[in-house]
């Protein structure tokens, strides 16, 4: 009977190891990069907003969100002030301009941006999460 309980506790801890592992969902990492105001603007001025997932090869430091911030700002088409980085979700969010940035040379250039800093991007949504399909701008 000992070696079947064994079997079970190994087998137990590991789903919930790989559970926990799991990390943030793509809404966990939308919402906490999610900034309304910045959103409102960008539709207003023909932008796009982009939702990506932010993973950072080394530990953070108190400068890692600031330096994160600057370096997408930099990117062309990127609009400035529009950055939000939530570190500890893994996420963060950007308006641009489709007429100068193009997503997929947008989604390069933010890569190249982050990169010395030891980070990388990946496209989770485009749109705003909180408009319905009625309102034709959410896509996911």
């Amino acid at each position: 009977m000992k070696p079947t309980a064994t079997c079970v506790a190994a087998l137990l801890m590991a789903v919930a190891t790989s559970a926990g592992a799991c990390g943030y969902c793509v809404d966990d990492k939308v919402a906490a990069a999610y900034d309304h105001a910045v959103t409102e603007r960008a539709f207003a001025q023909g932008h796009e907003i982009a939702f990506l997932s932010l993973d950072l090869a080394r530990p953070a430091t108190r400068d890692t969100e600031t330096a994160i911030r600057n370096a997408i700002e930099r990117v062309p088409g990127v609009d400035r002030d529009s950055v939000r980085v939530a570190l500890e979700a893994g996420g963060l969010s950007l308006a641009f301009d489709p007429k100068r940035a193009p997503a997929g040379s947008l989604l390069n250039a933010l890569d190249a941006a982050v990169a010395p800093l030891g980070a990388r991007t990946a496209l989770l949504r485009f749109g705003n999460p909180g408009r319905s399909a009625a309102g034709g701008r959410s896509t996911q």
